[in-house]
């Protein structure tokens, strides 16, 4: 049994790459979120045992890395291609800077997303303060805006794989013709 060593590299690559990405992500979008919110203090109320906020802040979390993971496989793919071709398209500090550009876009468009969504529900539902809500403790406030956060993901990320995809160049190893 042969053992590929560049193919087993570059596993371990990708599986400590995406293990540091995913602690990464989770606090970026944990703070992006925290400081988003103008409604409350978020740690201070889950400080003060308040459950609709946390579950709220967990389902923006998940939304949140639902979302980022979609610009990570982008990222992945780049590094992967880049260790696998012959010669490389971009040299290892344009992949970095590709690989960044990636990473902060999809980043900033699921906050924004998510920000958004928040406040369009709370326009759509004009006869519950959402935040007023969530400051007093009501969990099923917290639940239902998890529901909403978590749907919005949901339908987003293949969106945003594709908006980043577009919006920042991707190597590629040339180009296949198929015969007529």
């Amino acid at each position: 049994m042969n053992l590929n060593w560049t193919v087993i590299g570059l596993s371990l690559f990708e599986f400590v790459l995406t293990a540091a990405l995913s602690v990464l992500v989770v606090y970026v979008v944990y703070r992006l979120l925290i400081v988003t919110n103008t409604d409350y203090d978020a740690e201070e109320e889950i400080k003060k045992d308040n459950k609709g906020v946390a579950m709220l802040l967990a389902g923006l979390v998940l939304a949140g890395g639902l979302m980022v993971r979609e610009g990570i496989y982008p990222v992945m793919n780049i590094v992967r291609l880049y260790f696998s071709t012959p010669a490389p398209e971009f040299a290892a500090w344009q992949l970095l800077l590709l690989a960044l550009g990636h990473l902060v876009l999809v980043f900033v468009i699921a906050t924004f997303t998510l920000s958004l969504s928040l406040r369009f529900w709370g326009r759509l539902t004009p006869h519950v303060q959402n935040g007023e809500e969530l400051k007093r403790g009501n969990f099923s406030v917290g639940i239902v805006l998890t529901g909403v956060v978590l749907v919005v993901a949901l339908f987003m990320s293949e969106g945003i794989s594709r908006l980043t995809k577009s919006l920042i160049p991707q190597p590629s190893m040339g180009q296949v013709e198929f015969a007529d």
